[in-house]
């Protein structure tokens, strides 16, 4: 028996030796829909239960702020999607926080008194933020006037790095506008 046990934990130490080596080569990890793709549509509820569609932004780039109430960089972020919600007519966008958790609502609810100058979604269950195929929080996806994804910046990139994918979707907006690369830390 025990001759067993030896060999059983050898082919485990062999598995995991191999695991770890194939682990060096994997493809970088995807996030937040692919450049150039149409965003996969979804309707969500807002933090006061009332429903949102992305369908209600049509002909209007979104910035799709994808975070979690369990991560507290939201708190870290409020002030910068603050002033950027503030830029929303002038540049002819939309802002929209999509939370991928449900968790700690209160607090935020609590902090912000519910007033916040843009839609708060809960995707409780995950299904939009496994249709944008977000695996990081937060993740910024912005959506072109035409429904597709021009950019996905991983990490919150900063209003400026925003904004200078929104000007030029102001000025052309989607049509033979070349796609925004992705962006990851």
């Amino acid at each position: 028996m025990w001759k067993k046990r030896k060999q059983h934990k050898k082919s485990v130490f062999v598995f995991l030796i191999g695991l770890l080596g194939t682990m060096g080569s994997a493809p970088p990890i995807q996030t937040g829909g692919k450049v150039g793709q149409v965003a996969p549509e979804f309707t969500l509820p807002d933090i006061k239960g009332h429903p949102v569609r992305l369908q209600d932004f049509k002909g209007k780039p979104v910035v799709l702020n994808f975070w979690a109430f369990w991560c507290d960089t939201w708190k870290d972020e409020m002030p910068h999607l603050k002033a950027l919600a503030a830029r929303q007519d002038e540049l002819g966008f939309r802002l929209v926080a999509i939370s991928v958790d449900g968790k700690r609502l209160q607090e935020f609810l609590n902090r912000t008194k519910g007033e916040v100058p843009f839609p708060v979604l809960l995707d409780a269950g995950g299904g939009v933020s496994a249709r944008y195929t977000i695996s990081h929080v937060p993740t910024v996806v912005i959506v072109d006037a035409g429904g597709r994804v021009r950019s996905v910046k991983v990490g919150y990139p900063g209003n400026h790095v925003i904004l200078a994918v929104l000007r030029p979707l102001k000025r052309h907006g989607s049509v033979n506008e070349p796609a925004v690369e992705r962006h990851a830390p």
